[in-house]
């Protein structure tokens, strides 16, 4: 080996040892054997622009810049294949949290030729450890996973009101509105049936012959059923459309049990078969 091969793997081997002092703080790093620690064909300048940029990758570790250092490390690795570089890369990844990273440079550590033995039982022995850390890791997120599932979000449940909304209670008043129409329209009809009911047995009494009074008189029955039916009906209706009116227009909920005279309305439908109407009970 001549002269100048010589003073390459000397200054090779320095620039591992300065990456191992300045990053004390953790494991020591792998020393190359001198004439393996750079390949032949590294010219003194691209070594030495790998120590500079060595240099500036630990300055960077130490102040805990931690991207900018492995960027350098890696350029510095790209001009000299030194194996320490490798080591290195996977020391600042280990610092910064990456312990995926870190295995696998420690890795490509440990597989590069002219390693020494005790760098790379260093190594070998940090990979066992990071190996361990990522497995408990892995196990620790899915107990996590297993005991703490994912919280359903619980359906919004609405406030509840002492008055219905505006929209509410007056659709209720227009229903009963409507209800009292159809209602009053029933008791109308029931009314007028109830009349030609009338009319008809009338003219059962006057007629002249049994048969004729025997059908007239059935008529004014099935008229006067027709008349009931109607008057029971629209009874109802006006009654339900009454309650609706009533209930909307008073007081609240709230109002009405504070207010010792809340009056109580009782509506109930009244017929015969010649009127008709709806009787309202209040209670003071």
């Amino acid at each position: 080996m001549d002269s100048r091969t010589t003073l390459r793997s000397l200054a090779s081997r320095a620039a591992g040892l300065l990456c191992a002092a300045s990053l004390a703080a953790g494991p020591a790093l792998a020393h190359a054997q001198p004439e393996d620690a750079a390949s032949s064909d590294v010219t003194p300048a691209q070594d030495s622009e790998a120590e500079r940029l060595s240099d500036q990758a630990v300055e960077a570790f130490n102040d805990k810049r931690y991207e900018e250092s492995i960027g350098l490390f890696e350029q510095a690795y790209a001009l000299n294949s030194n194996p320490n570089y490798l080591f290195n890369i996977g020391r600042v990844y280990e610092e910064k949290g990456d312990l995926e990273q870190a295995v696998v440079h420690y890795q490509k550590f440990v597989a590069q030729p002219g390693v020494d033995l005790e760098s790379r039982e260093a190594a070998t022995e940090r990979l066992r450890v990071l190996r361990e850390a990522l497995r408990q890791l892995e196990e620790d997120k899915e107990d996590e996973d297993v005991d703490d599932p994912p919280e359903q979000l619980a359906d919004p449940v609405e406030p509840e009101t002492d008055e219905p909304p505006a929209d509410r209670k007056r659709g209720q008043r227009i229903a009963g509105y409507v209800l009292l129409g159809a209602g009053g329209a029933g008791l109308i009809v029931g009314g007028v049936l109830g009349g030609v009911a009338s009319s008809t047995a009338g003219d059962a009494d006057n007629a002249e012959f049994v048969d004729d009074r025997l059908r007239i008189r059935d008529d004014a029955r099935r008229q006067a059923r027709a008349a009931d039916a109607m008057f029971i009906t629209g009874g109802v209706l006006a009654a339900a459309g009454l309650v609706l009116v009533l209930t909307t227009l008073g007081k609240g909920k709230k109002k009405a049990s504070a207010d010792a005279r809340t009056r109580r309305f009782a509506v109930s439908p009244a017929a015969t078969p010649t009127s008709a109407g709806a009787v309202v009970h209040g209670r003071f």
